[in-house]
């Protein structure tokens, strides 16, 4: 119960900090829409991650990991888009514009390497 508990906090923190530095993802400032992406988040990883490592691990082997990261942040896109709780859109980063589908890419890979460092360090 401990850890299913760290990881909603955990999932909720990176939710804040993606948030606050890419200004392509855009949540609510509301306590109850950070819950729901938190449990959202939260049940992807306990649930959804170690089932696809374990099927996907051939590709990933022969990709380099590749369609992990591509299935995560399909995952990621179609569950917090599809509850309408996160929106992320075209981003434009020094000058640059970041089209929506690469900031999926971003968000995802941020919102899990916050998760992960939270993990190693707490």
């Amino acid at each position: 119960m401990k850890k299913i508990f760290r990881m909603i906090i955990f999932s909720g923190v990176a939710i804040f900090i993606t948030a606050l530095w890419n200004k392509g993802f855009v949540i609510k400032a509301d306590l109850l829409i950070y819950l729901k992406a938190s449990l959202i988040i939260a049940l992807v990883y306990y649930l959804i991650t170690p089932i696809s490592k374990i099927i996907l691990l051939p590709l990933n082997i022969f990709t380099f990991g590749f369609v992990s990261v591509v299935f995560y942040a399909v995952i990621f896109y179609f569950l917090l888009n599809h509850f309408g709780l996160v929106v992320i859109k075209e981003w434009v980063f020094l000058g640059n514009n970041i089209s929506s589908l690469v900031n999926i890419f971003i968000s995802s890979f941020s919102i899990s390497a916050i998760i992960n460092l939270l993990e190693k360090v707490i």
